[in-house]
């Protein structure tokens, strides 16, 4: 028996130890499974900690740069208020402004870059002294790139807003020389009432008035360029009589007394109050060669000249007569209008004393991209001077003349606002008498507008076809002299323009 209890005295002991020993080997367990926690809590924490520090430095730097550039930019601000100037852009214009608005400088610009192609049948040939003559040369076809205009206009007021100003300058196509196009200064007496001196273009036809930028095809019509006064030099008031009437009045040195440029108007003589006159020939200065059977010159081509002109709205904005073009969606505008221009030729001048009397009506339509303008304008000169006939080379009477012209024009944007086709007649009638040969001339044109951003950017493209012949050149608008009885004449010319 006591052997027995010894036995089960040991069993007991032995299971008591082990069981111990499985308790001491859990416990250490838990433990280690205690520390091996802890010890990822500190590593997330140090990585969290790590992640937090690296967007901290990310932070720090894009402040340090948000704060220079703010610096930079109060800087700036800070110049420009010390000096109480604004600048920017307003839309249409670059601007720099006072702070009071008494001073504002507005610049704006445009750069037109054209392609032209000319063909004619029977290419007159010239002598040597350039002028036409009947002998017709092989080469039928002119063509070639030119940068047909580049302007930059600075305009605003001084002082007070009242005061305004303005000064154009244009880039010769030629030359690349830099001339003055527009120089103006005007006031505004009253709301609505402005009076202004200067060179600028003379309120007479509806079509030179519009700016070239803003043209429906390429460029202005042949009619437009035989009768237009071009730049004229003088005063003018300008007014608005209630909200649908403008009227504009001018007193002036005559047709191209402002730049002194060219006519395909024979019957017209221009020149500058300032500047040299004209011989017979239209040679200025001394640099008379062998033709001339003069020396005398004028100072100016006229005595006096004034010209009126008045414009009615009969629907829409005033806004909508800037261009002829209609944009989408556009409401109702409907325009007429009249000028006249009566000049007084050069007292006791022989060679250009011509007085003359010119007119016009016209008037525009434009709804949700639908456009169409007429125009018809005539002239009649009272002529006592002589002129210089090539045919004899001699000098001979010029008798009085009455020429007539006419332009129709219309186009609709197929795609809102980008696409546009248009088609324009013309029409010219010329006294047969004293220019001999065609006594009318009938040119169409054809083409399109594409406009990536109003006339901001766009491209034209169109088709000119003179019917009959020619009596004089305009390069501007890729046209050139025929002989007397010469053929047709077509021009292609393809356009970009940008403005800024």
């Amino acid at each position: 028996m006591k052997g027995q209890s010894l036995i089960a005295l040991g069993g007991a002991l032995l299971i008591g130890m082990t069981g111990v020993a499985r308790a001491e080997m859990t416990g250490g367990q838990a433990s280690e499974q205690a520390k091996v926690a802890a010890l990822e809590a500190r590593i997330t924490q140090l990585e969290a900690q790590q992640s937090s520090d690296w967007l901290n430095q990310r932070r720090a730097e894009e402040m340090k740069s948000l704060i220079q550039e703010v610096l930079s930019d109060a800087d700036t601000r800070a110049s420009l208020l010390e000096s109480h100037m604004t600048a920017g852009h307003n839309g249409k214009h670059f601007f720099l402004a006072s702070e009071d608005a008494t001073f504002l400088l507005e610049i704006s610009g445009q750069i037109q870059l054209r392609y032209v192609y000319n063909h004619r049948d029977e290419k007159p040939g010239t002598d040597e002294f350039g002028d036409p003559t009947s002998s017709i040369v092989s080469d039928e076809d002119e063509f070639g790139f030119e940068v047909r205009r580049t302007k930059i206009k600075f305009a605003g007021h001084i002082a007070d807003p009242k005061l305004h100003y303005a000064i154009q300058l244009a880039v010769d196509r030629q030359d690349n020389h830099v001339e003055a196009d527009k120089i103006v200064i005007a006031y505004e007496l009253m709301d609505g009432v402005t009076l202004w001196g200067g060179e600028d273009k003379g309120p007479f036809l509806r079509e030179e008035l519009t700016s070239s930028s803003r043209q429906l095809a390429v460029d202005r019509t042949f009619v437009n360029e035989f009768f237009t006064l071009d730049k004229v030099q003088g005063v003018g008031l300008k007014a608005d009589i209630g909200d649908a009437v403008k009227g504009h009045v001018m007193v002036n040195d005559g047709l191209r007394s402002g730049d002194g440029g060219t006519s395909v108007n024979p019957f017209t003589q221009g020149a500058p109050f300032s500047g040299p006159g004209t011989d017979e020939f239209g040679e200025t200065g001394d640099d008379l060669g062998t033709r001339s059977t003069t020396k005398r010159f004028h100072e100016d081509a006229s005595d006096f000249a004034v010209t009126a002109r008045i414009d009615l709205r009969l629907a829409g904005e005033w806004s909508q007569m800037e261009d002829f073009a209609a944009w989408s969606g556009e409401d109702t505008g409907l325009f007429v209008g009249a000028a006249l221009h009566y000049e007084v030729g050069e007292t006791g001048d022989s060679f250009n004393n011509n007085d003359f009397f010119m007119w016009t009506i016209d008037g525009s339509l434009e709804t949700n991209g639908f456009n169409l303008f007429a125009a018809v304008v005539g002239m009649h000169t009272d002529n006592d001077g002589r002129q210089f006939d090539p045919a004899t080379f001699d000098l001979v009477d010029v008798h009085d003349v009455d020429l007539y012209g006419i332009v129709v024009q219309g186009g609709y944007m197929v795609i809102p606002d980008k696409l546009e086709p248009f088609l324009r007649w013309e029409y010219l009638d010329l006294d047969e008498d004293e220019i001999g040969g065609e006594d009318d001339v009938n040119i169409v044109t054809i083409g399109m507008n594409y406009y990536f951003n109003k006339h901001n950017a766009k491209f034209t493209l169109d088709v000119v076809w003179a019917l009959d012949a020619l009596p004089a050149s305009s390069t501007g608008l890729g046209l050139l002299a025929d002989d007397r009885d010469g053929d047709d004449q077509v021009a292609v010319r393809a356009q970009f323009q940008l403005l800024f």
